[in-house]
């Protein structure tokens, strides 16, 4: 019988991954803004940006139902794309 306490993700660890996925989809929603606003918005680079933006929506909504092993490889693929995030802004 599994144990319900153990089945459910650490809600420190949860707090953590939905902190980086917001701030991924804070990342993509400034270069949105920036892009729609440039003098000459290029269509394929907005289109990728929203593709995703809307994948991090997806992430996010899927936390609230995501287990701890959900949990984890989402908050492993996050660690990794703020760390591309990061080093493309420098």
């Amino acid at each position: 019988m599994n144990d319900p306490v153990s089945a459910s993700p650490d809600p420190a660890d949860y707090e953590t991954t939905v902190e980086r996925v917001g701030q991924a989809i804070a990342w993509y929603s400034e270069r949105i803004l920036a892009e729609r606003r440039s003098a000459a918005p290029d269509p394929d680079r907005l289109d990728q940006l929203i593709s995703r933006h809307r994948a991090c929506l997806e992430d996010q909504e899927r936390l609230e139902e995501a287990g701890p092993e959900e949990l984890a490889r989402i908050a492993a693929a996050y660690d990794a794309l703020l760390t591309e995030l990061e080093s493309d802004e420098q």
